[in-house]
C-alpha cells in the first residue's frame, strides 16, 4: 500500500467515525426533543399566564411588576435603536 493510499484511508475512516458521532448526536437530541413539552398556542400561552396571575397570592404587585414593566417598553425600545 502506497502513502497515498494510507492517507485515503485513514480519511475514510475519520469521516466514518465522524459520520457515527453525528448519529449519535441525532438520536440524542431526538430523545432530548421528545421529551419537551408540545408547543403551545398563543392564546393558550396568555390564558395560562392570565389564570397564573388571577391565582397569584400578591396580586398588587405582580400589577406593579406589569406596569413598571409596560411603562418602561418605550425607553427600552429607544435605546435599541439607538445602539444599532
Amino acid at each position: 500500500m502506497t502513502e497515498s493510499t494510507g492517507r485515503v484511508a485513514d480519511i475514510e475512516q475519520r469521516l466514518d467515525e465522524l459520520q457515527r458521532q453525528s448519529q449519535e448526536r441525532r438520536a440524542e437530541l431526538r430523545a432530548i426533543a421528545a421529551e419537551l413539552p408540545e408547543a403551545i398556542s398563543r392564546r393558550a400561552l396568555v390564558g395560562s399566564m392570565w389564570r397564573s396571575i388571577a391565582q397569584a397570592p400578591d396580586k398588587p404587585m405582580v400589577a406593579r411588576r406589569i406596569a413598571i414593566k409596560v411603562l418602561r417598553a418605550p425607553a427600552d425600545l429607544v435605546r435599541r435603536v439607538r445602539e444599532r
